[in-house]
């Protein structure tokens, strides 16, 4: 079944009020739905995600200019043939490399052909990626982003957990890297929130040195966390390696690593307790199926990085499907959550704290393409 288009839809989602992380401050959420369509009108959709760093422009000329005339014309059922072709092993397409952008772009084009090959065989893909091995995924709540420039008050913390809680969440992520005190104070404002019993993930955003972490080491164990994610600059492995090995508190990363590859050396030299690739920086679909089953030869479980839209639906198909599931992330803030909601409505929705995978072909949504046009960039149109 032959290929016959291949779109690049640019979307700048705006925000009601500016977020921060500790990597900066965004007033739009960004990201690049892809669409593809095959000679018999059967059609995909995937995701590129630049989020808020930018560069969406890019990302559609890497699609419209390198990537789509890669695919034309080519068998939509043959997505492995076709990654490797687009990264260009075996073939004279290198010039944009085999990291980092390139592989995002090449991801969103991979869940698309995934969700037309469901779609074509009538069956959901979790179904192609080996069946359903989880029912449902436990889904912990992700946000605590700062306000309009600014981080969170212990109070806001506090609220914002509370609220998670009273929807079912067995567990929350909150940022940190805002200095040791203020960190410190809001995690003790959400313990003091959630009680002993639910869950407490803090993200550091690569915000600490290896010292910083060393000297508060004790003062994080105390609150009993889940894990601490990407505490340090993530291509310094020894020193992931080293602190992992050092501290109480688990040692979480993955979003910013890309392929198999980079995935195989993170899991041999044990930087990491649990491995979090997101789908739509990894490489898409089967590629990240490849991650989770070389940290399961690790005994390392797999709670993927999801801040995403059509991302979300891909995410959740690879976790009901592979064995080493710990748990999904689920934003409900920042701007991803809306938007998400405006693309294709209710759809894996979180159920007091689970979210499922649907039994509809291909990833189960149904894009509303007046929105792709609605939130498109002026001058991109």
């Amino acid at each position: 079944m032959k290929i016959t288009d291949v779109r690049a839809f640019p979307v700048a989602f705006p925000l009601d009020t500016p977020a921060q992380d500790a990597t900066g401050v965004w007033d739009s959420w960004n990201t690049i739905i892809v669409k593809i369509t095959a000679e018999d009108g059967t059609f995909g959709y995937g995701e590129i995600g630049p989020i808020h760093g930018g560069g969406i422009a890019i990302f559609k000329a890497m699609v419209d200019d390198k990537l789509a005339g890669m695919v034309l014309g080519e068998d939509a059922f043959d997505r492995e043939r076709l990654y490797e072709k687009m990264l260009g092993r075996g073939t004279s397409s290198y010039a944009l490399g085999q990291k980092g952008a390139i592989v995002s772009a090449v991801a969103g084009i991979d869940i698309a052909l995934w969700d037309l090959a469901g779609k074509s065989l009538e069956t959901p893909v979790y179904q192609l990626l080996g069946g359903r091995v989880h029912e449902k995924i436990p889904a912990y709540a992700s946000g605590f982003f700062g306000k309009s420039g600014r981080p969170l008050t212990p109070g806001e913390c506090a609220d914002e957990a509370k609220g998670y809680a009273d929807e079912g969440f067995k567990g929350v992520k909150m940022k940190v890297g805002f200095g040791h005190r203020q960190d410190l104070l809001n995690l003790e404002a959400v313990r003091n929130a959630l009680g002993p019993d639910l869950g407490i993930m803090v993200d550091a955003n690569q915000s600490y040195s290896y010292h910083d972490v060393m000297k508060i080491a004790d003062d994080l164990a105390a609150f009993d966390l889940t894990f601490l994610e990407e505490p340090l600059p993530i291509n310094d492995l020894d020193a992931m390696a080293a602190l992992t090995s050092a501290v109480k508190v688990p040692i979480a990363a993955g979003e910013n690593y890309y392929t198999r590859f980079e995935f195989r050396d993170v899991l041999v030299k044990r930087a990491v307790n649990i491995v979090q690739p997101d789908i739509i920086h990894a490489g898409g679909i089967a590629e990240t199926k490849k991650i989770a089953a070389m940290a399961s030869a690790w005994n390392v479980p797999l709670a993927p990085h999801i801040h995403a839209t059509v991302g979300v639906a891909a995410s959740i198909h690879l976790l009901a499907s592979t064995p080493n599931t710990l748990a999904a992330e689920y934003i409900t803030s920042g701007g991803s959550y809306k938007l998400r909601q405006a693309l294709y409505g209710q759809a894996f929705m979180a159920d007091d704290g689970w979210v499922s995978a649907p039994d509809e072909p291909g990833l189960g949504i149904h894009i509303n393409e007046d929105a792709l046009e609605r939130f498109c960039p002026a001058g991109m149109k």
